[in-house]
């Protein structure tokens, strides 16, 4: 007999029994059980039910035998810890460390050079290096957040087991919000992502305007963004998983280290052949600008919005024991590309640099330069999968919410096709509006990222471990919080008012 326990898939099981009225019959347990000399026309394999339990079977084999050989290995070794087993799925220290700075250097990093054109000299350098710090110090505190203990992370790598938390680890951002606001907190964080996920749609119709513009000089930038919304219209709406796109993510990494190695050898060769002004009039240099800073403060806040993804990289790490010192090397790395694109740009090309260095360059190779060409197109086809890869959690997003009103699953899949157009019209609408990629990068940094970066991290770790913080890790967590604040309410309303 064949035993089938239990199958999700309700209409499929009326469908056997309606079909195969004898020789089956239901067992006393409630499970399902057919005469296998009826089912030879029906294919079982069909059922959910059926490739759930397949799965969960090939799932328990894997972990039968990983068990056996942890078991062999600590009964052949016994000097080996505990805290020595790896498990080979998840990510070593140098795959976090690349994964993290992938993540914040991303298509923020061309509109760097305008921070300096907006703050000066001393203004862009001062912005840039003190959001880092601000940033990296808030990391900590989602690591510690996610650990359940306000004291390093290193100090829990197994060696001393009279080390205890004070809380129950959690496992993502959302968990972290709820632990420290409630329900409610939850939703509003929530809502601030689902807004920054938006806004980045329309960043990425801006970013490959600019681009497509810059190539095709004859069509408006306008055509370009439209002609863009039309062709992923039928990849946004039909594909519903982001599997096949997720293998064009490479392609960020490859464009991030074509355009620092780009802007950087450019800068340089500029350097030795031309001189010390690259061709610039000196008074095309500012050394300060205080009214540039909050367009300069949102500019680099978008470049640091990696804060979202910090928990999945510290789930996926062998020893989460580390963290810090990930975060540590991350940020170092992602400083120092992001100081270098930052002062090369502006050097080459002073207070005329354009909102991304990207084009400022192909302007200045001129047409028929193949290498500029080649990067254009890098950059085109990395905001596109981007733009695609943002899509789907978005759309998530819609779709949970509608999920217990919707009656079947195509009426599901209708739905999310229709949402995935609608958004990406409402961001081309907001792109044509405000087709000003250091505009929209500046908001989103000031709105989204100080939010979730900078006042979300440090409020959390005063709601989760207030009690047992030092006094001076209290007062600095208020000044990041009540700073945040102000920078946000004040830079927000600033940047608007300016005439960009």
């Amino acid at each position: 007999q064949f035993q089938a326990k239990k199958l999700d898939a309700h209409a499929y099981r009326q469908k056997i029994l309606q079909e195969r009225k004898q020789g089956g019959f239901a067992s006393s347990a409630g499970d399902l059980v057919i005469d296998s000399e009826d089912l030879h026309d029906v294919d079982v394999t069909k059922s959910p039910g059926y490739r759930r339990e397949k799965h969960m079977d090939k799932q328990r084999k894997r972990e039968n035998m990983k068990s056996r050989r942890e078991s062999s290995t600590s009964s052949s070794s016994a000097s080996s810890s505990p805290s020595e087993a790896e498990d080979s799925s998840k990510s070593s220290f140098s795959q976090c460390t690349f994964n993290m700075a992938n993540i914040l250097m991303g298509v923020g990093m061309l509109g760097l050079p305008n921070v300096f054109k907006s703050a000066g000299w001393i203004g862009g350098t001062c912005v840039t290096i003190g959001f880092c710090l601000v940033t990296w110090k808030t990391s900590y505190y989602l690591g510690r957040a996610l650990n359940g203990d306000p004291r390093p992370v290193h100090l829990f790598d197994g060696s001393d087991l009279t080390i205890k938390r004070m809380r129950k680890p959690v496992s993502s951002f959302p968990e972290i919000a709820r632990e420290a606001f409630g329900d409610n907190g939850c939703i509003c964080l929530s809502a601030v992502l689902y807004f920054e996920l938006f806004s980045c749609l329309s960043i990425f119709f801006v970013s490959l305007g600019d681009h497509l513009h810059a190539l095709f000089p004859n069509i408006s930038q306008a055509k370009h963004m439209t002609i863009v919304a039309g062709i992923l219209t039928l990849p946004s709406a039909l594909l519903r998983t982001p599997k096949l796109l997720s293998y064009l993510s490479m392609v960020g990494t490859f464009a991030t280290v074509a355009v620092v190695s780009s802007v950087v050898a450019s800068a340089l060769y500029m350097f030795f052949t031309v001189g010390d002004s690259a061709g610039v009039e000196k008074e095309d240099y500012a050394l300060y600008s205080s009214s540039g800073l909050p367009l300069a403060m949102g500019i680099v806040a978008y470049c640091f919005s990696g804060h979202a993804i910090v928990p999945s990289i510290y789930n996926s790490m062998q020893r989460p024991h580390e963290f810090e010192r990930m975060i540590d090397l991350t940020y170092g790395v992602v400083l120092s590309a992001c100081l270098f694109v930052a002062v090369s740009g502006y050097y080459m090309f002073g207070d005329d640099v354009d909102d991304q260095i990207t084009i400022s360059l192909e302007k200045r190779a001129g047409e028929g330069n193949l290498a500029m060409d080649c990067l254009t197109w890098l950059m085109i086809l990395t905001a596109c999968s981007k733009f695609t890869l943002t899509m789907f959690p978005l759309a998530l997003g819609f779709e949970e919410m509608l999920t217990n009103i919707l009656p079947s699953d195509l009426a599901m899949e209708l739905v999310d096709s229709v949402v995935k157009i609608v958004l990406i019209f409402l961001a081309l609408a907001v792109a044509i509006w405000f087709p000003s990629f250091s505009f929209l990068c500046s908001l989103v940094g000031l709105i989204c990222t100080v939010i979730v970066s900078v006042i979300f991290p440090a409020l959390a770790n005063l709601r989760l471990f207030g009690p047992s913080l030092p006094l001076s890790e209290k007062l600095f967590g208020w000044v990041l919080v009540v700073g945040g604040t102000f920078v946000a309410v004040v830079g927000t309303i600033a940047t608007v008012d300016a005439d960009i």
